[in-house]
């Protein structure tokens, strides 16, 4: 295992309106040991993440998605 190796994330997501609409992605990204930091933008409708040790994107799309947004690009 390699230490101090930041992986950085961009989850473009649809459907971000309001506060509470980042308030609810930023809650469920924090349940994941793998995150070490978030932003959720509610202007550029967009969460960057870094993360600690790499996870599937599928894992943090279908996360998302079940909160009844839409992530439309992984990056």
């Amino acid at each position: 295992m390699f230490f101090g190796k930041k992986i950085n994330k961009k989850i473009y997501i649809e459907g971000l309106k309001c506060g509470g609409c980042v308030k609810r992605v930023e809650n469920v990204l924090s349940t994941f040991k793998e995150v070490k930091e978030y932003n959720v933008s509610l202007e550029e409708k967009c969460a960057t993440i870094t993360l600690k040790k790499d996870i599937d994107d599928q894992i943090l799309v279908d996360t998302i998605n079940n909160l009844g947004f839409t992530v439309t690009k992984v990056e």
